[in-house]
């Protein structure tokens, strides 16, 4: 029932993949054509599409045609390689590489434990070790070894100093005024979004998009879960889903959705009756004046309500929520859930029997701007200022360097990839990838993901994604 906060992105990196690329040394084939130069040193095609691929597989670029963005990002790599060895802050110690050296064996060894967790099918020492061979051939032979990712981390991490290095003592100063605006912006758009879909609202909270704004009408509601006996339980839920079908059955006899229905209330009062001691125990305790949570601490089965921001302030639950159990939210709006501090009648459910207590309304509107928020989009705001420093600082360093543009040969690269029907490109992509390997596309994607996930990518030569991108800030509760 909780959720992870939503991405809010408001800002494309500036630096994507620290990946070298050579320049053509000898005249470029007529296929082969430059399509820029850099300080008179010749960048082709074929160099522009292996990094234009390389974002591609990263996410960075939606199309294949896309060649003005992959030459930016090239010239980036460039410059940004060239300061980091100007002002010497690709120079290590014997101890610091060490230590780079040791993180590196343990992304290697997660690498390869992944790959073994998810391939081995026999859990024997000579399956593990057969899968770990196997794991290394394959990362091998895209270039992968302990001395890659170590130069990979090495790598990052100069410009992660570079960036310190153009931040410097900086003094950014982050207002309140400037945080309220910011959170008014996002809390407009929640609004915009959300103020008369509850529907919505929910299915984008319950994938840990969290909003700053809340439709109107929300209950805050705790409740008493009894366990029931599954065999009743499940005979109870059999013959009440045969009733709803038969309501929609348009050939069916009103006289057998009268049957059914009989049959469905007579089950859930089997489940209610099987747990009668208990429920009229409660109520009794209740009427005598003992407090709802404490009755909870006794007969509550549902571990939630352990929470203790959730038995403050009780789930939020709308008329037209898809996010509990229909049984659970008609309970919550019964005729004697009229205001707060009402008990509601027991009710069956998928998980059992629910007894609900009205808590409180819970304001609609934008929510109350919390000091996590704030922390949250000040951190924020400092990154997209570190972002401006660093964005000035590239167009000075590329602006001291002659950069000459082959805009025909671009064109016509450009026209030549979007002429390609995408599921051709795909294809393609997919034949080269399957090469050697015994993989299904499935297990490749798996793979894929694998290396991702350690913050690598699978073309040779790529480094690992900058970790000092800047991020908009979440909604939160």
């Amino acid at each position: 029932m909780k959720h992870v906060s939503r991405l809010l992105s408001l800002l494309v990196a500036v630096m994507v993949l620290l990946t070298s690329f050579a320049a053509a040394e000898a005249t470029p084939a007529a296929d082969d054509p430059v399509l820029f130069t850099f300080d008179g040193e010749a960048y082709t095609k074929s160099q522009v599409d292996e990094s234009l691929q390389n974002l591609m597989a990263n996410g960075y670029l939606d199309s294949a045609s896309d060649y003005d963005t992959a030459i930016e990002y090239m010239i980036q790599d460039r410059v940004i390689e060239e300061q980091i060895a100007k002002q010497g802050l690709d120079q290590y110690t014997n101890e610091e590489k060490a230590a780079f050296l040791i993180d590196a064996q343990k992304e290697w060894d997660s690498l390869l434990d992944d790959y073994v967790s998810y391939y081995l099918t026999e859990d024997t020492d000579e399956a593990r070790a057969e899968a770990r061979s196997n794991a290394e051939a394959l990362y091998a032979s895209y270039g992968y070894s302990v001395e890659s990712i170590q130069a990979d981390l090495m790598m990052q991490d100069g410009y992660e100093r570079l960036q310190n290095s153009v931040y410097g003592d900086a003094d950014v100063t982050v207002t309140d005024a400037q945080i309220q605006e910011l959170f008014d912006e996002y809390a407009e758009q929640d609004k915009e979004m959300y103020e008369n879909n509850v529907y919505m609202y929910e299915l984008y909270k319950n994938y840990g998009q969290e909003s700053w704004y809340r439709p109107e009408g929300y209950r805050g509601i705790i409740h008493i879960l009894l366990n029931v006996d599954d065999t009743l339980l499940n005979a109870y839920q059999e013959a009440q889903n045969a009733y709803e079908e038969s309501l929609s059955n348009t050939e069916g006899a009103a006289a057998d959705s009268e049957a059914l229905k009989n049959v469905a209330d007579a089950a859930r009062q089997a489940v209610l009756d099987s747990e009668k001691a208990a429920i009229d125990d409660i109520y009794a305790r209740l009427a005598k004046g003992e407090s709802f949570e404490s009755l909870i601490g006794i007969y509550g089965e549902d571990d939630g309500m352990k929470d203790e921001e959730y038995l403050k302030n009780g789930y939020e639950v709308h008329k037209e929520s898809i996010m509990w159990d229909p049984a659970f939210v008609d309970a919550a709006f019964q005729d004697k859930m009229a205001k707060p501090g009402d008990v509601s009648d027991p009710v069956v459910g998928a998980n059992g029997i629910h007894i609900l207590y009205y808590l409180r309304d819970i304001p609609s509107g934008k929510i109350d701007i919390t000091p996590e928020i704030r922390e949250l989009i000040s951190n924020y705001l400092v990154d997209v200022a570190h972002n401006d420093l660093f964005s000035a600082a590239m167009e000075g360093w590329i602006g001291a360097h002659e950069i000459v543009y082959n805009q025909e040969a671009i064109e016509s690269a450009k026209a030549t990839a979007a002429a390609v029907p995408e599921d051709i490109v795909e294809g393609e992509e997919e034949a080269a990838e399957g090469e050697g390997e015994e993989m299904t596309e499935e297990e490749w994607q798996q793979l894929i993901q694998q290396l991702q996930e350690q913050g690598f990518t699978i073309e040779e030569g790529a480094a690992e994604e900058t970790a000092d991108d800047a991020e908009a800030p979440a909604d939160a509760q």
